[in-house]
């Protein structure tokens, strides 16, 4: 495996990181291995997984009760769920933005 394709790996284990904190209901260190996942995603063009990302930010804001910032992560997941055609995720990301709106 390349240096490369290392650095790419660790964003999957910094998006399983946020994961575990934001469970821990540690937020801020939830938010910094998302942001971290999701800076590498972006570095490496992969936008199809950002969409994970994005909707897991948006999962962390809502828990934090910052839903403006909910809504834009849930949206940006969802416009990118609708770019390649995923029906189930988006579907998800649509029912928790609804929810937001209520």
């Amino acid at each position: 495996m390349t240096v490369q394709g290392d650095r790419y790996s660790q964003a999957v284990t910094y998006h399983k990181l946020g994961r575990v904190a934001q469970n821990l209901r540690e937020f801020e260190e939830a938010r910094r291995n998302y942001q971290q996942a999701l800076a590498s995603k972006i570095e490496f063009g992969d936008r199809y997984s950002q969409a994970s990302t994005y909707a897991q930010l948006g999962r962390l804001a809502e828990a934090e009760e910052n839903y403006a910032e909910a809504r834009v992560n849930l949206q940006t997941a969802l416009e990118i769920y609708v770019e390649y055609k995923e029906e189930y995720w988006g579907a998800i990301a649509r029912e928790a933005l609804e929810r937001l709106l209520e």
